[in-house]
């Protein structure tokens, strides 16, 4: 009987044709596809870059040591500024760079821990440098109100000093007595506010004079005047948000806008302010700052 040639029956022909139609493709369409996970998990790990930074940005700039005269205990404060946003986006854009490196060629050699490590501790590590180099709040900021549930870390900790129920108001000093005993400051939410320093300590008054963005915790005053709402301070912060590597270089020479050697300062604040919640931690704050600038 004489062999039987499968290939030159026309039903063989058409299945392997059709075999080599649907499994066998050009190489170029192996690279590229390569390439192309490659380049998405490279993305996606720079996007978590971008997140570290931002979450960065936002954990340098609050204050922690005045928990407890915006939030009352500093569990209180995390809860209101932890970066839940950018954590999460953190964590989707590691699992989104996984994935696709898995889809590579070789991805499938590498193990879960190896990948994901890899990926944090890149994102970290480009995420810091980008903090460092100033982008960070360029970074937290550009969001803007794209999410509406979103607010960069700045304006919600300027609505925490937008609360004189609280004793606690914040803006730019706009005007200052010569011997600092008053000062204006424009509040961020507008509102102008007539402050009493009579109460202010040499370190307050220094901090006024310099001008710029403050914090004030102290007391609202009931007055009829139209010239703005009155408040009598008992502790004044600098407002400054950190800029990345330039927050720890000697900041520029800056104009004084008052001499404080025309009042005296007091020895300690009143009874008035020393009856505010929080006082024995903002003067803890006081000492913190004094020893760090005796150190410098």
């Amino acid at each position: 009987m004489p062999p039987s040639h499968h290939h030159d029956d026309p039903l063989t022909k058409r299945v392997l044709e059709r075999i080599s139609d649907e499994h066998v493709r050009p190489r170029w369409e192996f690279v590229v596809k390569n390439y192309f996970f490659w380049g998405l998990g490279a993305l996606a790990v720079l996007l978590g870059a971008l997140a570290v930074s931002a979450i960065l940005f936002e954990v340098t700039n609050v204050d922690w040591r005045l928990a407890s005269a915006t939030h009352g205990s500093l569990a209180a404060l995390i809860l209101a500024a932890a970066p839940y946003l950018w954590i999460v986006a953190l964590i989707v854009f590691v699992v989104v760079g996984y994935r696709n490196v898995r889809l590579t060629s070789r991805g499938y050699r590498y193990r879960l821990s190896t990948i994901a490590l890899g990926a944090v501790l890149t994102s970290l590590t480009l995420g810091s440098a980008l903090h460092m180099g100033g982008f960070s709040r360029a970074i937290e900021e550009s969001i803007g109100d794209h999410p509406a549930f979103y607010r960069p870390i700045l304006a919600t900790e300027q609505s925490w000093w937008n609360a004189p129920e609280k004793g606690l108001i914040g803006g730019v000093v706009t005007a200052v007595a010569p011997d600092i005993a008053s000062f204006t400051v424009r509040g961020f939410d507008g509102a102008t506010w007539q402050v009493d320093g009579d109460d202010l300590l040499l370190r307050d008054r220094t901090t006024v004079a310099r001008g710029g963005m403050v914090r004030i915790v102290g007391v609202p005053l009931v007055s009829t005047s139209t010239s703005g709402t009155f408040f009598h301070a008992c502790f004044v912060f600098p407002f400054a948000p950190m800029m990345g590597w330039r927050h720890m270089m000697p900041p520029p020479p800056l104009a004084t806008l008052a001499s404080t050697s025309g009042h005296e300062s007091p020895a300690e604040r009143s009874a008035e302010c020393r009856g505010i919640q929080p006082y024995h931690d903002l003067r803890q704050v006081e000492t913190d700052d004094a020893a760090a600038s005796n150190e410098n």
